[in-house]
């Protein structure tokens, strides 16, 4: 069953029960209106009966045996339809000592079973096959508990019944044409409500039938649940779109990582059997598989990382020690080039962070700006806190810079700036240590970013939360202290030395 009828379905049976209950509590209660009138008017005659009644004493040898009553005609003070009995209640025996005219020669109890009763109580009989309104008022002639008789007041409700039953034919004829408008209407309602789904639908069949991912939703109307629908819409298909052309990307990548090295290695491998082995080949072949290795390493803990499967265990890390391990690599890692390392002024700072994956996001960072800095640059680390509950961690370099066009896409996977660019010493790469840098830091609730220039270097900028207030700075303690810069020129690195030279 479709949606439309469904809903149609539910909507018409909301009316239904709807008018259904409120169709018997407007009957019950019409109806108990009219009896309450029709009790009322009986009473009244009841009233002026007994108000008009005269009682004397019966006496015998001058004492009082009993009290009459003496009644006036019924037909007196009777209104229109409305019948009158008196009757003298005597013990077991009944005596019908008044009665209307309209009664004729009906000689019977209008109700008998309520002969007797001592309250006024109103009663429903069918007597000769009509139904009557019955009222019966006890007569005490001197006072409660000295009943003498009843009046018994009764009516037709003949025109009662025939008016209710009218209004229950009216409002079940109505009910059925209100459920039956309501059904119409509600499919003409939801045949318009749904025809933007359908639409929907059809646009989104296009989309997935094309192969498309370019196309968009179009929606004109207002930012109702529909207009919410195509905008959810319309980012699910952007963030697919994205997520499809960086699997393209990846694999286009990867071939083409893999392609170059496995290029050499078949080349070398062509040599070694024409020639025979040698250093030379054994040393390219060894350089391009731990090559192809670190590539694959890191896309497995990007992929582990995308899949939730790599968690790292953070603890209790000085940041500054962090940075420093970093500083005494980056000068091995510089030996046989013209640059300076530099540590900046940094502050001791304390984080919860895990220390092999906050080394390994800093290196990336170091080892990207070693291989776009020319001999004699620099390449500066700095550690400081920025606020109470910020570190910034620095690497600057005064290397070739990132053209604006490429900053917003620096940290993609694969990604890299026009090959064209100046690399010192061929240096190259698969362009997946600066997006292993940006999943480290916001593993470690932090951010990444890059402040750029063309010609004028590059800063990499990385905030971490810290784990304690910086209240030791106020009293003197541990404060920020100035590192001296290790400078290892090259005439000195061809001997192996190193001078440390104070700023």
């Amino acid at each position: 069953m479709s949606i439309r009828k469904k809903l149609t379905l539910l909507y018409s049976s909301l009316v239904a029960l709807t008018l259904l209950v409120l169709g018997i509590f407007a009957f019950v209660v019409i109806r108990a209106s009219w009896i309450d009138s029709l009790d009322a008017a009986l009473q009244e005659e009841a009233r002026k009966v007994i108000d008009h009644s005269q009682v004397y004493p019966v006496r015998e040898f001058g004492q009082i045996v009993r009290w009459e009553v003496f009644l006036p005609p019924p037909d007196i003070f009777r209104a229109s339809g409305v019948m009158v009995q008196a009757w003298r209640i005597d013990g077991e025996q009944h005596e019908l000592r008044a009665e209307s005219t309209n009664l004729g020669d009906y000689r019977h109890a209008l109700d008998a079973n309520m002969l007797g009763s001592t309250s006024p109580v109103q009663s429903s009989v069918r007597v000769e096959g009509v139904e009557l309104r019955v009222l019966t008022v006890p007569i005490n002639p001197q006072g409660e508990g000295t009943l003498w008789g009843n009046i018994q007041v009764a009516a037709s409700m003949e025109t009662l019944n025939g008016a209710t039953n009218k209004l229950a034919l009216i409002m079940i004829v109505g009910s059925m044409a209100s459920v039956l408008a309501s059904f119409i209407l509600g499919l003409l309602l939801s045949g318009q409500a749904l025809q933007p789904i359908g639409a929907l639908t059809a646009a989104a069949a296009n989309i997935s039938t094309a192969k498309d991912l370019k196309n968009r939703l179009e929606w004109n109307g207002t930012k109702d649940e529909l207009g919410q629908l195509v905008d959810v819409f319309n980012g699910m298909m952007n963030r697919i779109e994205h997520l499809f052309g960086a699997q393209q990307r990846l694999v286009a990548d990867v071939s083409h990582e893999l392609r170059t090295p496995l290029t050499t290695i078949r080349g070398n491998l062509d040599l070694v059997k024409r020639y025979g082995m040698d250093d030379a080949c054994m040393e390219s072949i060894q350089s391009e598989v731990e090559r192809m290795n670190r590539m694959v390493e890191d896309l497995l803990t990007l992929a582990r990382a995308d899949y939730g499967s790599l968690q790292i265990d953070l603890m209790d890390t000085d940041l500054d020690a962090v940075v420093t391990d970093v500083y005494k690599k980056a000068l091995v890692l510089v030996k046989d080039r013209d640059l300076t390392i530099k540590l900046a002024v940094y502050d001791t700072v304390r984080i919860q962070g895990n220390s092999d994956r906050l080394q390994q996001l800093l290196f990336n960072l170091v080892h990207n700006a070693i291989k776009f800095t020319p001999d004699g640059g620099t390449i500066t680390l700095g550690l400081k806190r920025e606020s109470d509950t910020c570190a910034l961690l620095t690497v600057s370099d005064s290397g070739i810079g990132i053209d604006s066009k490429d900053v917003e896409h620096i940290f993609e996977r694969f990604y890299q700036a026009d090959p064209a660019r100046f690399r010192p010493n061929g240096a190259e790469g698969a362009g997946l240590g600066l997006a292993i840098a940006r999943w480290i830091a916001e593993a470690h609730h932090g951010t990444i970013t890059v402040e750029s220039e063309p010609g004028k270097g590059s800063t990499f900028i990385v905030r971490l939360p810290t784990l304690e207030p910086a209240a030791h700075l106020a009293t003197g303690e541990h404060a920020p202290m100035t590192v001296p810069s290790i400078i290892i020129p090259k005439w000195m690195r061809r001997q192996g030395k190193q001078v440390i030279s104070g700023k």
